[in-house]
């Protein structure tokens, strides 16, 4: 079960984080995000992440230019679109060699998924909300049966620290593992490591 946790705004909590050795970890590059990173964001937070920990920039309805320079400037390995970017920015994107994740709803069309599906590494599906993203609300998990086994995913929005066997209980093979970010937050951005160390624990019994 990969685990990504998304939101990190402070080098000292994301230090203890990655002793966690999540698979990957997130920073938000919007704006109007609680968790936005900063205009110039300070150079020791990219630097943080080990070895075999991905460092992905969380981006919503950005210029591919903006996106771009993030990317070739090494501060992050993956691009996650939370927006309404189009099957064609991401072929864009992806014909540049940018890893990328597309973040939708559940009740996404499976054809639409389809269009996306050749241009990205996985899908990330959360619950909807007007501010794209960080609701700490869950949707209805029975809604990941009209996604096709085929299309790997993390699942997100609103998972705790006392859902590791709910997660474990969601039967489909394209879930890959899960995101994880203000249900175990002390405030935007700073992570309850003690709850994070215990989902993860949890999560990997069998």
């Amino acid at each position: 079960m990969k685990i990504k946790v998304c939101g990190m705004v402070s080098p000292g909590n994301l230090e203890q984080v990655c002793a966690l050795q999540p698979d990957y970890v997130g920073f938000i590059f919007y704006a109007a995000s609680k968790r936005y990173v900063g205009d110039s964001p300070d150079p020791a937070l990219f630097r943080v992440p080990g070895a075999g920990i991905a460092k992905v920039g969380v981006f919503v309805n950005e210029s591919l230019e903006k996106v771009r320079s993030v990317f070739e400037a090494g501060q992050v390995q993956m691009i996650q679109l939370h927006g309404e970017e189009s099957p064609e920015y991401c072929r864009l994107l992806s014909s540049e060699g940018l890893p990328l994740i597309k973040a939708l709803n559940a009740r996404t069309d499976p054809e639409l998924l389809k269009e996306y599906e050749e241009y990205v590494e996985f899908f990330l599906f959360d619950t909807p909300d007007p501010g794209y993203g960080g609701s700490g609300r869950k949707f209805d998990w029975n809604e990941l049966k009209q996604i096709p086994s085929s299309f790997p995913f993390l699942l997100s929005g609103g998972i705790g620290a006392d859902d590791a066997d709910a997660v474990k209980e969601v039967k489909h093979a394209g879930l890959l593992g899960v995101d994880l970010n203000s249900a175990f937050e002390s405030s935007p951005g700073i992570k309850r490591v003690e709850e994070l160390k215990k989902f993860m624990q949890n999560i990997s019994k069998k």
